[in-house]
């Protein structure tokens, strides 16, 4: 903070099938906030990823932090919030390869509005967990609501019905993919 360091950090990160994080790479950021989110990270926890229902030893995601500082006078004050949105990069494609040695490529998202909020709902804390089925086609098939608020709910799935991805690829073949998607609004407590 006293320096003034500030910016984004990203990593691409590797989660085991207890949810915990084995590898943290970093993708962008300054080697003082990398080396502060390497810290953070390190009581991350992370709910497993379900394929077949059976925990996946070795999936990779991505995470950020925005560092900020302000100066008043003598003061010094420095923020650090986790990014909602983090910029499309082709090393965030994901990839696992199942126990019948089958190379599988998950679903990518290219196309769709994040879900907008009436205005009278910006800055309201709520949180939307749902279920997606994308078809081989990469369209939305079907999404259903695991859990959330309203009036948090109806925008967040009208958005997503219209998303398109490129498909899951498995062995290079189109296949219908279900995947878990969380979406928060307002700041974190």
């Amino acid at each position: 903070m006293r320096a003034g360091t500030q910016g984004d950090v990203i990593f691409k990160i590797v989660i085991d099938e207890d949810g915990k994080i084995k590898l943290a790479d970093a993708v962008e950021g300054d080697p003082l906030l990398v080396a502060a989110s390497l810290d953070a990270l390190r009581g991350f926890r992370f709910r497993p990823f379900l394929l077949n229902s059976i925990p996946v030893p070795w999936v990779e995601s991505q995470i950020g932090f925005h560092f900020a500082v302000a100066r008043k006078g003598n003061a010094v004050n420095g923020n650090v919030e986790c990014m909602s949105k983090i910029p499309d990069r082709p090393e965030f494609r994901n990839a696992v390869t199942i126990t019948n040695g089958a190379f599988v490529l998950w679903p990518h998202r290219v196309s769709g509005n994040e879900p907008k909020l009436a205005s009278e709902f910006e800055g309201k804390r709520g949180l939307v967990y749902l279920t997606i089925t994308i078809g081989i086609d990469g369209k939305v098939q079907d999404v259903k609501v695991v859990g959330g608020e309203e009036p948090f709910v109806d925008p967040v799935v009208a958005a997503v019905k219209e998303f398109v991805y490129e498909p899951e690829l498995v062995d290079g073949k189109p296949t219908v993919a279900t995947i878990e998607a969380s979406y928060h609004f307002g700041q974190p407590q």
